[in-house]
């Protein structure tokens, strides 16, 4: 089956729609830990402003109700894209290891792994695809962590081919309402200090609305690598987004994820592939 080179942002995608029915109260029971939005965009976006990276987790299996809905999305976007992506559930081994951690991760028994095979599972395809697992883990209420490097891939329960590797996981499970002292600690030491508008885009402005609130969205965007790689511009009515020259895939992962918020800020949009990729708004951009 072709793969698509373009990936349409639209309300009206099939993934979308699978998000939309996964959210929706007709399919599931009503959420206790968050409050239902029934325009799934407007979800994501409070999403985009309500999540922050957890690493203190309660030990404890996800729920049924909040495994099935990831699931179902999980492989809604695995069809869609020919992307890898795996939830693994109450298995926290690879993050066992102290030395792997570096203590930085308590009670991790749930998360997702982002397997790359370097031909449709892309990382930046999965970066794209994971963030919005990312973020509706955050409309169920669960705490999340993109994580790149302090876990043991060796330890994570995939089969995987000659071909594959795991670029990244996606912790996810229930957290504390506020974060631990060793938590805001390991922020405040961490957290880079997001770029301005003015940073993210070698277009200066004036902006039009729909390419300065996807800059705003793509602020509040988590990162594989803890830094803002990816760079917009603007040119005929169309943006683009890129990264400097790198095999490293952990900056494709974050080209992907910067691609997801600025498409949901924007509104309305696809975007081509790769470094320098276009997204050219839709109607709700204009």
């Amino acid at each position: 089956m072709a793969r698509k080179q373009r990936l349409d942002t639209r309300l009206a995608s099939p993934v979308d729609d699978a998000a939309r029915r996964l959210v929706s109260v007709d399919n599931y029971r009503p959420l206790p830990r968050c409050s239902r939005v029934y325009d799934i965009r407007v979800d994501l976006l409070e999403a985009i402003d309500r999540r922050q990276s957890r690493r203190k987790y309660v030990p404890t299996p996800l729920t049924e109700r909040d495994a099935a809905v990831l699931t179902e999305l999980i492989a809604a976007l695995n069809d869609s894209d020919g992307v890898r992506m795996e939830l693994v559930v109450d298995n926290g081994s690879a993050f066992d290891s102290l030395r792997r951690s570096y203590g930085m991760f308590t009670g991790v028994r749930n998360y997702v792994g982002l397997i790359a095979d370097g031909v449709y599972s892309t990382p930046e395809k999965l970066g794209f695809d994971g963030e919005l697992v990312n973020l509706t883990a955050v409309t169920l209420g669960l705490g999340t962590c993109i994580v790149g490097g302090s876990f043991s891939r060796s330890a994570c329960p995939f089969d995987l081919k000659s071909s594959e590797t795991v670029a990244c996981v996606i912790v996810v499970g229930e957290v504390e309402p506020a974060p631990s002292t060793k938590e805001k600690l390991l922020r405040g030491a961490m957290h880079r200090r997001s770029k301005t508008l003015n940073q993210l885009s070698v277009t200066p402005p004036p902006w039009p609305d729909w390419f300065n609130a996807g800059l705003v969205a793509v602020q509040k965007a988590p990162s594989a690598l803890n830094r803002q790689p990816v760079v917009f511009a603007l040119s005929d009515g169309r943006a683009s987004a890129s990264i400097p020259a790198t095999d490293d895939p952990l900056m494709f992962v974050d080209l992907g994820i910067a691609k997801r918020h600025f498409g949901l800020g924007a509104g309305d949009g696809t975007w081509d592939w790769g470094s320098g990729g276009v997204f050219t708004p839709g109607l709700v951009g204009l």
